[in-house]
């Protein structure tokens, strides 16, 4: 039986053709992408491939597709920025900083929140200092904050996500961690680009103009410090 990796593409298709299900057949692979906006455009999804190791929680795309980063790894991610942070080498100072250092909530005082489907991140129009927008609509650019000043914090993190096009440019005035949850993300800062796939991890220092863009579609974790990167613009 030949076998199929039904992308993005090959779910509209079935949405511009009136069908709302899509039946996978053994040797069938559904990227991340494609089940999320199967999920998006209402579109079932029935499953007759068989599971691995004669489970029904882990089917066969689960080896070829990236594995989703657990809610342990993430904090461990915000951990180990926490702690180069709250670090100097001795008799160096902090430089100066908008956001204070000390806040009001106590230890153990937890956030918890559930890792998003693409669909469900609102659009965003991100706009420079000067109102112009930087993100052009086709590449469908998607973010949520997680962790944000409201929750007192001093770094702020969340998912961003977008689409193959032209991309889009930006100058930092704050420090940011990006990690590579899905795709694949392509950054060029003054000449020299990086290519990013899933598990990587890219800083940018404060003070960057980066160009984003991706050849097919990337979903990312980041971290910010200050945690009003907003307010930095």
């Amino acid at each position: 039986m030949e076998k199929r990796i039904i992308s993005k593409f090959d779910i509209e298709r079935l949405k511009s053709e009136g069908q709302r299900v899509l039946r996978l057949e053994p040797g069938d692979t559904l990227t991340p992408l494609a089940r999320d906006t199967a999920l998006e455009l209402g579109i079932s999804i029935e499953d007759s491939r068989e599971p691995v190791h004669g489970t029904t929680c882990a089917p066969k795309e689960a080896t070829a597709a990236a594995p989703t980063p657990s809610d342990d790894k993430l904090e461990a991610i915000v951990k180990a920025v926490l702690e180069r942070m709250g670090t100097a080498p001795a008799g160096q100072t902090c430089p100066p900083c908008s956001t204070p250092k000390v806040y009001g909530t106590r230890p153990g005082q937890l956030k918890f929140a559930k890792y998003p489907q693409d669909y469900e991140m609102p659009t965003l129009e991100l706009r420079d200092a000067a109102g112009v927008l930087r993100n052009p609509p086709e590449i469908d650019f998607r973010l949520l904050d997680v962790i944000t000043i409201d929750d007192s914090a001093s770094i702020s993190g969340g998912f961003m996500s977008w689409h193959k096009g032209p991309g889009f440019s930006w100058t930092l005035n704050y420090d940011e961690i990006d990690y590579i949850v899905e795709g694949r993300m392509e950054i060029t800062c003054e000449g020299k680009t990086i290519y990013a796939d899933h598990g990587d991890t890219v800083f940018i220092p404060k003070g960057s103009t980066v160009h984003w863009n991706t050849p097919n579609w990337v979903k990312i974790y980041y971290v910010t410090f200050p945690s009003n990167w907003a307010d930095q613009i």
